[in-house]
């Protein structure tokens, strides 16, 4: 009989079966980063063999992440290492915003770095970018761009594919995107917020094969019935479990192998605190989903889906050897972490040396570093009537349109109270789009920053056009971030100089820094959950509502410019 011998076996454990659904008292042994066998027989252990002892712990695959967001504030390359640390070996990461802030070739680079990290990380590129060209900018990336990347084996699929709307209006340029990733055997990410069982046929028609924009029982159901591979999201973002869990119930009796658990981005404090996929699959427990079909959707669903099943998601024969050791299956936060044969760390903590670091990363899209002159920042009153429309922030990322009157002085609008004036500028300076907002701040004189999702150029909100010219100079100066001015003085400022959207520090330091960020901003009245996923939603069209975007105020529904470009 053929058998490798084990250079280390799993002895003691409980070992959860993802394709049976049992559970069973079984040895796991491996060699080099894989499995070799699982069973009772002990004829793979010789003298050389390191015995684990799992002491009656449960021994599950290592979570996968079907869609995170890697470059939530934090690297891709710090997010790998700290999640990695509480068994998430490995994630798909839909990596539209650093791919949009570094370009096609610089995002590919850095992705690249992330292979020699000890666990699984795959990507997406953008299907769009940005959501809406013309009024947004040029198309970032191109054909050629997508084929190249292609040829990768960790980049499988389009990222979420948000402005669907341009698919049910039958785009050209859009279809044949999809069209070529489909060629090129990419999977294609959806993002179908809303949208009817009559609209999903359509998406599903042209190509997109996942969800992870369930809001109710019924989306779930419309998802799977129409075949859907649909992602259930617990997350900072997003906590949409409790809305969800009685489709699972119900789904499971007939198929729930196209469901699965996704973070959809996990904020760095929230990282800190609560923790990863361990912490998503806790959630789906105390939801009432059954602990192994929990751990089903964060394993072997995700990895047939991403048609990676002959290498993870699974404790099987032939598998990298990504396995957790878990005292408690209701909370599944792992007591040893093991990535393609090595153990990695311990109760949280993370036992080998890092390999990679983020070190300098280059950008074809740096800020133009001039001096901004004085007066840049104000609007000309003649560009519209005192009455004018205002993006109003309804909740962390929900806006609409409200009409105010802004005051009018020296030929400039004068907005006060809550009202903030907003622009936002391309990093080499050659347009601004301008507006108003109301519901972040009162009393903002200046602030900055270079996250502004897709487009990730500099945005800036204030009352005071000195403030506003000192925070924006402060985040050009630090090479991308966030700033925040009053009264002639910078208060806080962030630094993100990957791509003007990522830091260099390990998570929990920046967890504090955007901490005290947000300190900043309560004490000059903000009362917004999360203020900093808000300033950078005013600028995302992948959402119903308007947003600040190059041309002005935008308004997503009815597709129009309601307050020109400066």
């Amino acid at each position: 009989m053929y058998n490798r011998a084990a250079d280390k076996c799993i002895v003691n454990g409980r070992v959860v079966n993802v394709f049976t659904g049992e559970i069973l008292e079984q040895n796991v042994a491996i060699s080099g980063e894989r499995i070799v066998y699982v069973g009772d027989s002990s004829s793979v252990i010789t003298s050389g063999t390191v015995i684990i002892d799992a002491m009656g712990d449960f021994v599950t695959p290592g979570f996968f992440d079907a869609h995170a967001h890697a470059d939530l504030y934090y690297s891709p390359l710090e997010y790998a290492y700290f999640v990695a640390a509480k068994g998430t070996t490995g994630f798909f990461n839909d990596g539209h915003d650093l791919a949009n802030a570094l370009g096609p070739a610089e995002f590919m680079s850095y992705m690249a770095r992330l292979q020699d990290t000890p666990i699984s990380v795959i990507t997406g590129v953008p299907a769009t970018s940005p959501p809406y060209p013309g009024i947004e900018g040029e198309e970032l990336w191109t054909d050629k761009d997508i084929e190249l990347a292609s040829s990768f084996d960790w980049v499988v699929s389009l990222s979420e594919v948000s402005p669907y709307p341009r698919v049910l209006k039958g785009e050209e340029a859009l279809l044949r995107r999809i069209a070529l990733a489909r060629r090129l055997g990419l999977l294609v990410e959806g993002h179908t917020t809303g949208a009817s069982a009559d609209k999903l046929n359509s998406l599903s028609f042209a190509g997109i094969t996942s969800c992870h924009e369930s809001l109710s029982y019924g989306d779930v159901v419309d998802r799977v019935r129409l075949g859907f591979h649909t992602m259930l999201r617990q997350g900072s973002i997003r906590k949409d479990l409790p809305l969800l869990v009685d489709a699972v119930k119900d789904i499971e009796r007939f198929d729930a192998g196209r469901l699965m658990l996704v973070s959809d981005g996990i904020f760095p404090d929230h990282l800190v605190s609560r923790g990863n996929m361990d912490w998503v699959v806790k959630s789906a427990v105390e939801e009432g989903i059954a602990p192994v079909r929990a751990i089903q959707m964060a394993t072997i669903n995700p990895a047939r889906y991403f048609r990676l099943d002959g290498s993870i998601g699974s404790i099987a024969p032939g598998r990298l050897a990504n396995i957790l050791l878990v005292e408690d299956i209701n909370n599944p936060f792992p007591r040893l972490v093991m990535a393609k044969g090595v153990p990695i760390a311990e109760n949280g903590v993370l036992t080998v040396e890092r390999i990679s670091s983020d070190g300098e990363v280059p950008s074809s899209r740096p800020f133009a570093r001039e001096n901004i002159l004085r007066n840049t920042f104000r609007i000309d009153a003649s560009m519209g009537p005192q009455t004018v429309p205002a993006i109003e922030i309804v909740d962390q990322t929900v806006t609409r349109r409200i009409d105010i009157e802004v005051p009018v002085r020296g030929g400039f609008y004068r907005p006060e109270g809550d009202i903030l004036s907003a622009f936002l500028c391309t990093r080499d300076g050659s347009r601004m789009g301008v507006g108003f907002v109301s519901g972040f701040c009162r009393g903002v004189g200046g602030l900055a920053s270079s996250i502004s999702h897709e487009t990730h150029g500099l945005l800036v909100l204030g009352q005071d056009e000195e403030d506003m010219r000192i925070a924006a100079s402060a985040v050009l100066e630090i090479g991308g971030g966030i700033a925040i001015c009053r009264a002639g003085r910078v208060l806080c400022r962030l630094e993100l100089p990957i791509g003007g959207i990522c830091s260099r520090h390990e998570i929990p330091q920046l967890a504090s820094e955007i901490s005290s960020l947000h300190a900043t901003l309560r004490e000059m009245g903000c009362e917004l959950e999360y203020p900093l996923w808000t300033l950078g939603f005013l600028s995302f069209t992948s959402v119903l509502g308007p947003r600040i975007t190059y041309s002005g105020t935008y308004d997503v529904r009815s597709a129009k410019v309601i307050f020109p470009v400066k």
